[in-house]
C-alpha cells in the first residue's frame, strides 16, 4: 500500500520525529540538546526530507530558523501521527493518554479545574494537561497539532478547524456594597462611582472607558490587571471594584455586590485539527463528552 512513498530514500519516522523536535524547540541545537555531533545529524535529516518532498521545510532567521508555512504542515502532520501512535501503544499496555488542553487563565480557574474530578469520571484511562496561551496562539497551535483541543470565542476559530460550541459567556460588573450601599442606578453610573481594578488593555477597557464618557465623568482605575484572576482577588479586598466573566459566579458571595451585566456576550467553543482527531478516534469520543460536562448553560 505504500511502497511508492518508502520507495524513495529519504524518509523515516526518525527524521520525522527530529523534524518534530525542531518544529517544537525552535531551534536545531535545542532538539539536539547542543551535541555538535547530533545537531549535524538533524541537519542532514532536514535537508533529506526536504529533497524528498521538493519543499523548503525551514529557512534562516537571524540566528536561528523559522518554519516555512509548508513545514508547519509537515509538522502538523508529523505531531498528529506520533500522538496517535503513542496513544496506541498506551492502550496495548493499558495506560493513560494524554489529552493537551489549551485555554485562558479565568476558563481553566474557573470551569474547567472544577470540573475535572466529573471529566475523569466519564473518561477513564485519560491523563488532561492544561496549558494557558493568547488567544491566536492557542488557535495556531492547535491547527498545527501542538495541543489538542482549544477553548476560544467562536469568531477566532478559521475555517478548516472543527468546533462545537458550550455556550455563551457574559460579564459583569461587580461593585462591593462596602464602598456603595446603595445601587447606582446605571452601568454608566456604577462605573465611575467607585475605584476600580480593571484590564490594562483591550475590549473590557475600551468599553468601560466609552461608557463612562457618556457621563461626563472619568474612570477611577486604581489597579491595572493582566489577567481576570488578578482582578477577582482585587475584588476580594472590598476596595474596589472589577469586571468578571460571569464563570467567576459561583465562587463568589454575590450579596455582597452590586452586579450589572455587561451588553457584550460571546460564544466559547471547543476547537481541534480534524486531521487529529481522524488520526485519534477515541479523541472525538472524549470531545463529546467533554462538550456535554462544560456546557455553560444556565451560567
Amino acid at each position: 500500500m505504500f511502497q511508492n512513498l518508502l520507495s524513495q530514500s529519504g524518509i523515516s519516522l526518525e527524521r520525522l520525529a527530529s523534524f518534530c523536535d525542531v518544529a517544537e524547540l525552535g531551534s536545531i541545537a535545542a532538539a539536539a540538546k547542543n551535541e555538535p555531533a547530533r545537531q549535524s545529524l538533524i541537519s542532514r535529516q532536514i535537508r533529506e526530507l526536504e529533497e524528498y518532498f521538493g519543499v523548503e521545510l525551514v529557512r534562516r532567521k537571524g540566528r536561528g530558523l523559522e518554519l516555512t508555512e509548508t513545514g508547519k504542515e509537515l509538522a502538523a502532520v508529523g505531531r498528529e501521527n506520533f500522538k496517535g501512535i503513542k496513544d496506541f501503544a498506551a492502550h496495548c499496555k493499558e495506560r493513560d493518554w494524554t489529552v493537551q488542553i489549551v485555554a485562558s487563565n479565568s476558563f481553566a480557574f474557573w470551569h474547567l479545574v472544577p470540573a475535572i474530578n466529573r471529566l475523569q469520571g466519564q473518561a477513564r484511562g485519560v491523563r488532561f494537561e492544561i496549558h494557558h496561551a493568547q488567544t491566536r496562539e492557542m488557535v495556531n497551535a492547535t491547527r498545527e497539532g501542538v495541543y489538542d483541543i482549544a477553548f476560544v470565542r467562536e469568531d477566532a476559530i478559521p475555517a478548516g478547524m472543527k468546533r462545537a460550541s458550550l455556550g455563551s459567556v457574559g460579564r459583569s460588573l461587580l461593585i462591593p456594597k462596602a464602598l456603595a450601599p446603595t445601587r447606582p442606578k446605571t452601568l454608566a453610573a456604577a462605573l465611575v462611582s467607585i475605584p476600580l481594578a480593571l484590564p490594562i488593555g483591550g475590549r473590557v477597557r475600551e468599553n468601560a472607558e466609552q461608557l463612562a464618557a457618556k457621563t461626563g465623568k472619568p474612570l477611577k482605575i486604581v489597579l491595572g490587571c493582566t489577567s481576570y484572576i488578578q482582578a477577582a482577588r482585587a475584588l476580594e479586598t472590598e476596595s474596589c471594584g472589577t469586571v468578571l466573566p460571569d464563570l467567576a459566579k459561583p465562587s463568589l458571595k454575590l450579596e455582597r455586590f452590586h452586579v450589572f451585566a455587561l451588553p457584550e456576550k460571546y460564544n466559547l467553543c471547543m476547537a481541534w485539527s480534524k486531521r487529529n482527531t481522524d488520526t485519534r478516534p477515541q479523541l472525538l469520543s472524549l470531545i463529546g463528552t467533554m462538550q456535554g460536562i462544560l456546557k455553560l448553560s444556565g451560567k
